[in-house]
């Protein structure tokens, strides 16, 4: 790896293609073409292509169409459909009376907006199918990965039961959806989350297995890269062609052809190469996740292991160092990444990474395996392996998630800390090439860090004022509100990982205080698990009586450090923070359902009750209520006194 690769004409076309896509995006990629009707609508004929693999939903599955006609008008845009398990998958034409709605917004602000990200994959409508069938069956090829594929996970299942047989789906085919939600945390808190995604090394053991198999066979060095390249394709045909694969598919491909006509091979250009052919198939993949952390790490490990690798030892001090070298380049360019997309950073990634990598090659093995002999008289003895195998293999992943600060959970980054991030990630993957000197190196290191430094230091800087975010479902309402004093929740009634994101999202790791206009089940019920993913710094409740529900929730606050005040209405708390109560109910007397209470936050007054919770801000004299519509979100920015 040498400076002069980014001169190089390849490099720098895609450094401008991708530039120009990022400040001209509003021009360049126009939204998909909008329905000729105001949804929601019902019986609409729909005709398309289904564009992946069907996932498993409430109530069937799950899959995006790409609409060809609707009404029998042509049309070109994409629809998420859900419809009957088993009626269609990959690459099927069909048709079907549709039900079409709107996607939902964010449940929370800093939650996942189901809308937006269809919107940035070109999906502009839901759709309910009714009598949905098939008009013309995927190519032959198609239908072939697809029948390859469904016994493979037929064989996972079998072998290993429906967890550790879901793991093994997501280690071999990327098919991670049927994991466990509890299982999905710990491989995300381990830092392995990236195991259950079918990438490079999926397509590394292929083209390796097979081109080692035909030299054996003595096929020669051209019809083995065919061989190797043929059933590597065939197995990201089966794998659902993702953005990981695709890139290292591409990358692969680029290398071993260099290798067969005995050409110069990079990893390098061949990762540009395989960058700039996704993008200009699918410009919107440069703001898709998947793609961007795909290619950053693959280009922290293309950079990294090339600048790095010379200073390891021999040995086994030098193979260790490899392994975790290997990691901490992949990991270093998504750190960034991964606080502003997921508000959470694994801490022993880079020591969990050391064995549960390998590992996930051995698991890929036994998969492959697995599918190959289903059905035959090696597959019970095949299976009583795996499943020992990947019973230790879970326990690993539970054992590093369980490790005191394994994971941590941050506020959400701004851009230009992102920015700064990503600059100072390459300037330690470059740091070798300049001999650890040179001005442009601690010049690059300077500006990342004012970048890193620059949302922190423009929140601080910002005037203290008021505002407050309403946001809620149809059970409950809550308010987000920013006080000089800090963050306060009003009503935490969703759930503990929505009201968690919200937080994060607006730039805090703690809650100042958490507060209840009533002690209904529904506006406490997320308050648990809100506590063990940021700190409450302090719980305020009215006088009056507790259900046991929120008398257990309020002794594991205590237990944690968490104080509980009680206020009677007029009664203020003190100590700075400027919060008091008040009466909002009908009745004459707390009675602990039906009656609900008001608070004062400084210049905020939020009451609420009957599934409504009503915002006064003071200064301004703004107001406004929300119905509790499940992801509406209104923003307030409301001066102080």
């Amino acid at each position: 790896m040498r400076f002069s690769y980014y001169r190089r004409p390849l490099f720098l076309l895609l450094a401008l293609y991708a530039g120009g896509l990022f400040l001209l995006r509003g021009r360049v990629l126009k939204p998909p073409a909008r329905l000729p009707f105001d949804l929601p609508r019902n019986s609409v004929p729909v005709q398309g292509r289904v564009a992946e693999y069907p996932a498993a939903a409430p109530g069937g599955e799950r899959f995006e169409l790409r609409v060809t006609s609707v009404y029998g008008a042509p049309l070109d845009t994409s629809l998420m459909v859900r419809a009957k398990a088993g009626l269609c998958s990959y690459g099927d034409a069909v048709s079907f009376i549709g039900e079409l709605s709107e996607p939902r917004g964010a449940r929370a602000p800093g939650g996942l907006d189901w809308g937006a990200y269809l919107a940035r994959r070109g999906v502009e409508a839901e759709a309910r199918a009714l009598d949905l069938g098939v008009e013309r069956p995927a190519p032959a090829p198609v239908r072939l990965a697809r029948a390859w594929r469904a016994r493979a996970l037929r064989a996972f299942d079998d072998a290993l039961g429906p967890e550790a047989g879901a793991v093994m789906g997501g280690v071999v085919l990327g098919e991670k959806r049927a994991v466990p939600p509890e299982l999905k945390a710990a491989f995300r808190d381990s830092g392995a989350m990236h195991l259950l995604v079918a990438s490079g090394s999926n397509v590394g053991f292929i083209v390796a297995v097979v081109y080692f198999i035909c030299s054996r066979l003595r096929l020669g060095r051209r019809w083995s890269g065919a061989a190797a390249l043929g059933l590597a394709g065939f197995y990201v045909l089966s794998a659902g062609l993702d953005t990981p694969l695709v890139r290292a598919y591409l990358m692969f491909a680029a290398g071993l052809a260099a290798w067969v006509f005995r050409r110069e091979a990079g990893a390098f250009h061949a990762l540009t190469a395989a960058a700039l052919f996704v993008l200009a198939v699918s410009p919107r993949s440069l703001f898709d996740a998947g793609f961007q952390m795909s290619f950053l790490a693959a280009y922290g490990l293309t950079v990294g292991m090339a600048a790095w690798g010379r200073y390891l030892p021999g040995g086994w001090a030098g193979r260790a160092g490899a392994t975790l070298l290997v990691s901490l380049c992949a990991q270093l360019c998504l750190y960034p990444l991964l606080a502003y997309y997921f508000h959470r950073v694994s801490l022993v990634s880079p020591l969990s990474n050391m064995l549960l990598v390998p590992a996930s090659g051995l698991a890929m093995a036994s998969g492959f395996l697995l599918a190959g002999a289903y059905g035959t008289a090696l597959f019970a003895p095949l299976a009583k392996l795996s499943s020992v195998f990947f019973a230790f293999f879970i326990k690993t992943v539970k054992f590093f998630a369980a490790l005191p600060f394994a994971s941590v959970n941050v506020p959400e980054p701004s851009g230009w800390t992102v920015a700064g991030g990503l600059l100072l990630a390459l300037v330690l993957l470059h740091a070798p090439l300049a001999g650890f000197r040179g001005r442009w190196l601690y010049a690059c290191a300077f500006a990342g860090l004012l970048l890193v430094s620059a949302g922190p230091l423009r929140r601080a800087a910002a005037a203290p004022g008021y505002g407050a975010t309403l946001f809620g479902d149809a059970n409950t309402s809550c308010v987000l509100a920013r006080t000089p004093a800090g963050l306060f929740l009003v009503n935490p009634g969703l759930g503990g990982r929505d009201l968690a994101d919200a937080v994060l999202a607006a730039g805090s790791t703690e809650l100042r205080g958490v507060l209840l206009t009533s002690a209904e089940p529904r506006n406490f019920s997320g308050l648990g698990e809100l506590a063990r993913r940021v700190k409450v710094r302090n719980l305020f409740l009215p006088y009056g009586p507790r259900p046991p529900a929120l008398g257990r929730v309020i002794d594991s606050l205590g237990r944690s450090g968490t104080p509980t005040l009680r206020l009677w209405p007029g009664e203020s708390a003190g100590a700075g923070l400027k919060v008091s109560c008040r009466w909002d109910g009908r009745g004459a007397g707390y009675t602990g359902s039906g009656d609900s209470f008001g608070w004062d936050i400084g210049g905020l007054r939020v009451a609420g009750g009957g599934g409504w919770a009503g915002l006064h801000c003071g200064g301004a004299g703004c107001a406004a209520e929300a119905a509790g519509a499940r992801g509406t979100t209104t923003e307030l920015a409301t001066p102080g006194r």
